[in-house]
């Protein structure tokens, strides 16, 4: 008989929602006979149906009884739901206290906290020895009922449905109508340069080092014109779906190890993942062909600080250090050369 496991999967960044259906879908294929019905985002849903539709059931209304939800509050949010009889996973807690520097007492409290409410199945959490590994597996392993697939066994799914989801993206993605694609876009690098972290691409970087490439940034984004005024070329984009259009059009494509590098990874292998606060293998696909340029940077791995809010990253800049080395910077110049023998 088929068992059906709901997950609320709404909460969170939108590349973590992205990479978790990356893993339910090789779970959909792991364990044909355990249904999941995933509810994320109404703003994802077209384009996640397209993706992964065929294996997973993908909803976005609370009609229907939810048995797990992400979050990536501590157990002092959660306690009141808990009392009500809430099931929560988190998958961040032990990435967070993992990637400090400097460990304080509360991280060890923290820790002895949730380990305790994991074995209670109450904040279910991924094993510690995974905490390096790719976001998608990590996001499944937290819950229990899947604890039993190993990292090698989802490895090869995730390669195998690799080749599935490029031979999909093979067809164009229906773009917004608001769009603006440049005719001329296919002879050229389309750089996502953004993020709300320290991960974005400093004007002075991109004005030296590619001031050729078109620059794509969400329609609300400040930063377009600031680009624009310095004589860089722009792209506003508006949907999810936009991103892997103008990629599909572009000669290649250059992101940030932000929100539009997780789709890209699914859509295509002409393109360039720029690694800068994250570490690489918890953020990257194990199955992505394209190139990855990894930070170069002492301080790296970081803490993710909203720059809105933090002037300056967990080591005190204002800027990620990596711009400022030769060889990551040389890396990146390289890949973006390399273009043969890519689909």
């Amino acid at each position: 008989m088929d068992r059906f496991l709901t997950i609320d999967s709404t909460k969170g960044g939108n590349g973590d929602i992205w990479m978790r259906l990356v893993g339910f879908y090789a779970v959909a294929d792991l364990l044909p006979g355990f249904k999941l019905r995933i509810c994320i985002p109404s703003y994802f849903r077209t384009l996640a149906e397209f993706a992964f539709g065929d294996k997973l059931t993908i909803v976005t209304d609370s009609s229907f009884k939810v048995d797990l939800e992400y979050t990536n509050l501590g157990i002092r949010h959660l306690y009141k739901d808990l009392l009500k009889g809430k099931r929560f996973i988190s998958p961040y807690q032990r990435a967070v206290i993992q990637d400090k520097k400097k460990k304080e007492l509360k991280d060890y409290v923290n820790t002895w906290i949730f380990n305790a409410a994991d074995r209670l199945g109450v904040v279910q959490i991924p094993a510690a020895k995974w905490i390096s590994g790719y976001q998608g597996y990590l996001d499944i392993i937290g819950i229990k009922k899947l604890r039993h697939i190993s990292y090698e066994n989802f490895t090869i799914q995730v390669e195998k449905q690799h080749v599935r989801l490029i031979e999909k993206f093979r067809q164009p993605v229906p773009a917004s109508v608001e769009l603006n694609i440049p005719g001329d876009l296919k002879e050229y690098t389309v750089v996502f340069p953004n993020g709300t972290g320290r991960q974005f691409v400093p004007l002075w970087w991109a004005k030296k080092h590619m001031p050729d490439a078109y620059y794509a940034f969400f329609a609300n984004d400040s930063y377009a014109d600031t680009f624009k005024n310095a004589g860089l070329k722009i792209i506003r984009f508006y949907r999810s779906e936009d991103i892997i259009r103008l990629a599909q059009e572009a000669r290649w494509t250059v992101s940030t190890d932000s929100f539009p590098s997780h789709l890209l990874q699914t859509a295509t292998n002409k393109c360039t993942i720029l690694i800068t606060g994250t570490l690489k293998g918890r953020i990257v696909s194990p199955a992505f062909k394209g190139k990855v340029v990894d930070a170069d940077a002492t301080c790296h791995p970081c803490l993710h600080l909203a720059r809105d809010l933090h002037p300056l990253c967990a080591a005190g800049h204002s800027e990620c250090i990596n711009w400022h080395l030769h060889a990551y910077t040389s890396n990146i110049l390289k890949s973006v050369c390399e273009l043969a023998d890519h689909s």
